[in-house]
């Protein structure tokens, strides 16, 4: 038996440095060659890349495991169970459902409790349910680390989906930072699977009791939103808006290493302690405390209400932060905007903000603007000749102006006109060095108040724009303009 986790304990750190080789290779050819790549062909590098992290992982697992290795169709099946559930459940749950987009970068709190009580406990009873529902039973799940083997396929799986989802919905990525973020995601992600996997294993092998699977899941709940909350805010530690990808593989690589060693160990020490007795003395501390361990099967009733009742809390919570917002009033108008957003200054605009802890320099953005109706309006003209005109008037205000669409709409019940159209920002001058200019997305709404138009404008990077027609509609709801 313990040949077995000789090999998990050997091999993890060879996949982990194959893993993270490949991901240094990818970013200096593309840093040095700087390919020109758009649309299909860059999505379809990208989607490669996406796929290689976790093909080597599984690659280097098997090149080292030569005494017993797992059945490669079911190590395989459960990795691509573990991405279709991102697909179908994971992703449509945080986006659609919860919207974390929205809200979960408000602040700091708001991030770490988000991220455990929504993100981790979605992500770790996913994870839990692709090993349970699939292997748990199996003869071949017959020893307690092959739960950490299969946790960790069900991870890949989930981040190999999530990465892919973020290369299409994007149009693609840069290769070199696009490398860095799917490295990140499979590493941490197998890191967080075999979490769930060891929790499995002692459960089905040492029948732990009634408390040990929903107090494990909640506890790689935790660690799955600290976790995932520093490696969202750690490549943008320094001065300034600079990102450094590297320091997000550094962390990544330390929490997967230091997780699967932790994990192996304390397998090893329950497999050369033998059962019963023995290995209840080997056990944690936490095992001593459990209540009907070595007694009791886990019932699946217990592990659903605790999610049940962390998601719960998850949507009321986020109901609150999505809640708070702030009023400004400016040129006539009033505008209840999110607290969390940044005003700032917009020139020839009565007032401005935009979403600095979400999207950085580059977050989506609400400006309001009051002009004459005689400078916007031709003589004679119709609301559409208006808009017209402001598309004209937008064309010197952004760089690399693109009119989209020109149509007619209703604000508050009242006739109005809304101009789409694309244009590139340029970075503040207090950034650092490299950054690149964004393609944003945005539409400005007209609406006439006596002898003056009244414009609500709203703009996001390109990749965003969609996912945020909910924040759109909102603010436009929440926009008041004189009669």
């Amino acid at each position: 038996m313990t040949s077995h986790v000789k090999v998990a304990r050997e091999s993890t750190w060879v996949q982990i440095a194959g893993v993270v080789v490949f991901a240094a290779l990818v970013y200096v050819l593309a840093n040095l060659t700087h390919p020109q790549l758009t649309g299909a062909p860059l999505i379809a590098v990208g989607i490669v890349l996406a796929v290689v992290p976790a093909g080597l992982w599984l690659w280097l697992f098997y090149d080292e495991d030569r005494f017993e290795p797992e059945p490669r169709q079911l190590v395989i099946g459960v990795f691509v169970l573990g991405a279709l559930l991102a697909y179908a459940v994971g992703q449509p749950a945080l986006r659609s459902l919860f919207r974390v987009q929205d809200w979960l970068t408000t602040n700091a709190l708001t991030g770490i409790l988000g991220s455990i009580l929504v993100v981790g406990f979605i992500q770790q009873f996913l994870l839990y349910a692709t090993v349970r529902y699939s292997i748990f039973y199996s003869s071949e799940f017959d020893q307690r680390v092959d739960g950490i083997i299969y946790g960790a396929a069900a991870g890949l799986g989930y981040a190999t989906m999530m990465n892919i989802l973020y290369i299409v919905q994007n149009n693609g990525v840069d290769l070199g930072i696009g490398v860095m973020r799917v490295t990140v995601e499979a590493l941490s992600l197998a890191s967080l699977g075999g979490i769930s996997g060891y929790f499995l294993a002692r459960a089905k092998f040492d029948k732990m009791g009634p408390v040990w699977l929903p107090l494990g899941l909640a506890m790689a709940a935790a660690l799955n939103g600290l976790i995932e909350f520093a490696l969202d805010e750690v490549p943008t530690l320094g001065a300034g808006f600079g990102f450094n990808p590297w320091y997000g593989l550094v962390l990544a690589v330390i929490i997967a290493g230091v997780v699967f060693t932790l994990l192996i160990e304390t397998i090893h020490r329950l497999e050369t302690a033998g059962a019963g007795a023995a290995a209840a003395q080997q056990g944690s501390v936490l095992d001593k405390v459990l209540v009907g361990e070595g007694k009791q099967e886990e019932p699946e009733w217990v592990v659903w209400a605790v999610v049940a009742v962390a998601l719960i809390v998850g949507w009321l919570f986020a109901s609150y932060i999505q809640g708070q917002t702030r009023t400004a009033t400016a040129g006539g108008m009033t505008l209840s905007y999110p607290s969390s957003w940044t005003t700032t200054k917009d020139s020839g605009a009565d007032f401005a903000a935009y979403d600095l802890s979400r999207g950085g320099i580059y977050g989506a953005r609400v400006s309001l603007w009051s002009e004459a109706k005689s400078d916007v309006f031709p003589a004679q003209g119709t609301l559409d000749d208006a808009a017209a005109n402001w598309g004209m008037m937008l064309q010197s205000h952004h760089e690399g102006f693109r009119l989209l669409n020109i149509e007619r709409t209703q604000a508050q019940g009242r006739e109005a006109a809304q101009v789409e159209y694309a244009y590139l920002a340029s970075p503040p001058q207090s950034t650092s060095s490299g950054t690149m200019p964004a393609l944003m997305h945005a539409v400005d709404t007209l609406v006439v108040g006596g002898d003056r138009v009244y414009v609500l404008a709203f703009a996001a990077q390109s990749q965003d724009y969609s996912s945020l027609a909910g924040l759109r509609d909102q603010l436009l709801a929440n926009w008041h303009v004189p009669q």
